[in-house]
């Protein structure tokens, strides 16, 4: 692992370099008006610092190579997430983003990591509402509506005319 770990370290440093030298192109601009180069340039920095600390750290370290890449590794999780991952990109402007990252975080946290029934519901709930929060009510963006926010917003309709 050593020997993978040296030399992976050192391509991502020398990408990261490369990153950052190509977010310097583009004018990186100040912290107070960063410019279109501003996110790619610290990007390339944080990788390229990281990459080295990496390298650093696996040159002094004194464990020795070990050969067992893929003993342990557990495939089926990969593919499960890999296929849950493209489905939920196909329903998610049909069901809406409510709903189908809803249902998304609950397989991730009950079918891939078992957690009990009420720990995954909560973490479910606590990811989308902060996930609203931040970004439609605080940052102004807009998720799909779907199926869900359909239904909610006739049931509102029916409240307001019978009122």
């Amino acid at each position: 692992m050593k020997k993978k770990d040296l030399h992976t370290s050192a391509i991502c440093a020398v990408f990261g370099l490369y990153i950052a030298f190509e977010g310097y192109r583009l004018k990186p601009g100040t912290f107070q008006a960063p410019e279109s180069g501003f996110l790619i340039l610290v990007a390339g920095i944080v990788l390229a610092c990281l990459s080295t600390a990496l390298l650093i750290q696996t040159f002094f370290s004194k464990e020795e190579d070990k050969e067992v890449l893929w003993k342990g590794l557990q495939w089926s999780k990969g593919v499960r997430l890999l296929v849950v991952s493209f489905v939920y990109a196909l329903v998610l402007r049909w069901m809406g983003f409510l709903l189908s990252t809803f249902l998304f975080l609950l397989y991730l946290f009950k079918g891939l990591e078992p957690q009990r029934w009420l720990v995954a519901i909560e973490l479910s709930v606590i990811t989308i509402a902060s996930s609203y929060l931040i970004f439609v009510l605080l940052l102004g963006c807009q998720f799909p509506e779907g199926i869900l926010e359909q239904v909610i917003e006739q049931v509102i309709k029916i409240v307001r005319a019978a009122l």
